[in-house]
């Protein structure tokens, strides 16, 4: 977490700057900023699914789409904060609106699963 720190003061510094001197250039170095700190955490992404799998072949089908669910919700909110530092709220909350659509889709055989144990369908 250090290094993930230090690097978003420096990122910071370097969006400050640009910011000032070339405003158009700031949607590329957010998207850069964005795939450096994905890089810096595929280690532990990597780790994660691994244990996933693991969870998901034991406890069920279950464990993984909560766990795919996590993973949509992160990747709306990340796409959707990025656009909205670019200046382009619509264009978040599109991506955003999209991302629930995503985790309703996901959730419709979970629900189904639900309503059956309950005698309802």
């Amino acid at each position: 977490m250090f290094t993930a720190t230090g690097i978003a003061l420096c990122a910071l510094v370097s969006l400050l700057t640009v910011r000032e001197v070339r405003r158009e250039w700031e949607p590329y170095l957010l998207l850069g900023i964005a795939v450096f700190f994905l890089l810096l955490t595929l280690p532990g992404v990597r780790e994660s699914v691994s244990f996933a799998a693991t969870l998901t072949s034991v406890a069920g089908e279950g464990v993984g789409v909560i766990l795919r669910a996590l993973g949509i919700a992160w990747m709306a909110s990340a796409a959707g904060e990025i656009c909205r530092a670019s200046g382009e709220s619509a264009l978040a909350g599109y991506v955003e609106g999209v991302g629930r659509v995503e985790l309703l889709v996901l959730s419709l055989p979970l629900l189904r699963e639900l309503l059956a144990l309950a005698g309802l369908s």
